[in-house]
């Protein structure tokens, strides 16, 4: 009698192979990209001239200078005023014209958060025309 031998296989490693992964990983990279909702953060809303209509006239008194300086110093008309205390100051003046006008002179070096307290704070007032100057 004649003994058959059986070949074992190869034996079992301890590794995984990972030729497919880079794959896979690529293709849940692509799926959560193509279902991903992109979130748009709303900026200032702020209404710009029509470019067609003609320019519009303003009397002098009608308009009220808050300038802004580089190091966060503020002036109403040519007097030092309060970053917090602006747009109440805006509003009293608002108050007394119903015009009013309001020309921001910001400077150019003016970080970007103060600029924009500047601007909320005309808004706040409520003061619907805003010209804006960078110096």
């Amino acid at each position: 009698m004649r003994m058959v031998r059986i070949k074992r296989g190869a034996k079992p490693t301890g590794e995984i192979t990972i030729a497919s992964m880079s794959d896979v990983a690529f293709l849940l990279i692509i799926f959560f990209l193509v279902t991903s909702i992109f979130l748009l953060k709303d900026g200032l809303h702020l209404a710009l001239p029509d470019t067609t209509k003609p320019a519009t006239v303003v009397s002098p008194g009608d308009v009220v200078t808050v300038a802004v300086r580089k190091d966060g110093a503020a002036t109403l008309d040519g007097k030092r005023a309060q970053m917090d205390e602006l747009g109440r100051l805006l509003g009293e003046k608002r108050a007394e014209k119903a015009g009013l006008v309001v020309l921001l002179k910001l400077s150019g070096e003016l970080p970007y958060g103060t600029a924009v307290k500047a601007i909320d704070a005309v808004k706040t007032a409520g003061v619907t025309k805003l010209s804006l100057r960078m110096e």
